[in-house]
């Protein structure tokens, strides 16, 4: 299940489709090939960072806390006690070796608690997309490239590339109040509409000329239904209106509902 779930992603990464996929800082170091490190564990457990500093900071008698060289893995199996190093439940964590421990702990929990799925996942994802490739860019980059820009939704680069079908073109009164209505929207309402009509909030990194397949609006004659979207075409099914605010109120209400096919 993992190594398909890799593929599906590394089959999303080569066909430039964008995925709702906000990833964790740790994941995306560890799809790049690189070690995580205790800086890397507030991304994974924050609460589990927080006590870690406490311990590196803490002013009192270490041994008092009754810490020793193991860690709780509660796993499918069942919890259980791992220990840290060899014989790590007789050695008590002191001033002198709890840095060791500390970072012993993130490195359990960051690189070898989770190595077997990790690597059913790269599997999957090696698959489609060389691990080479991916390499070449930092976390924040490859967080672009699956999830798009955190750019806005800048609505007239989006209208410039929008392919019409079913009657309309870009000067029918419907599709000119469709993008009145859309540039009135606010940046939330703009991330809703995207998401409604593509599956993802935000805007392709190269703009929306880099949108496969292209967003497009198709006519659709029932003026008594809500706005649909086939997500897997980028395709938004929009009734021809008769009023701009007949437009906003059917589009605002299909966007807030969150809500998929069953609108249609």
């Amino acid at each position: 299940k993992l190594s398909f779930l890799g593929s599906i992603v590394g089959k999303a990464l080569f066909e430039g489709i964008l995925l709702e996929l906000p990833l964790a800082r740790f994941f995306l170091r560890k799809m790049l090939q690189k070690r995580n490190t205790l800086h890397d564990l507030a991304s994974l457990d924050p609460e589990l960072h927080r006590h870690l500093m406490f311990l590196k900071h803490y002013d009192g008698d270490v041994e008092d806390l009754g810490l020793t060289f193991t860690v709780a893995s509660d796993e499918v199996q069942g919890a259980h006690e791992i220990e840290l190093v060899p014989g790590g439940r007789d050695i008590p964590v002191t001033a002198t070796n709890r840095l060791r421990y500390i970072h012993l702990v993130a490195h359990y929990r960051l690189n070898v608690q989770m190595r077997r799925q990790m690597n059913e996942f790269m599997h999957g994802l090696a698959h489609v997309v060389p691990p080479e490739i991916l390499g070449l860019f930092n976390e924040g980059e490859l967080q672009l490239l699956i999830a798009g820009s955190e750019a806005p939704l800048d609505v007239e680069d989006l209208r410039r590339h929008t392919v019409y079908a079913g009657g309309y073109d870009d000067d029918s009164p419907a599709i000119r109040a469709f993008w009145q209505v859309l540039g009135e929207f606010d940046a939330d309402q703009r991330r809703k509409f995207l998401y409604f009509a593509t599956s993802c909030s935000r805007p392709p990194l190269l703009g929306f000329n880099a949108l496969q397949p292209h967003f497009a609006i198709q006519q659709v004659p029932d003026v008594e239904r809500l706005p649909t979207a086939s997500t897997c075409m980028n395709l938004l099914k929009l009734p021809a209106y008769s009023s701009v605010h007949q437009m906003r109120e059917k589009l605002l209400y299909a966007v807030n509902a969150e809500a998929g096919f069953e609108l249609s």
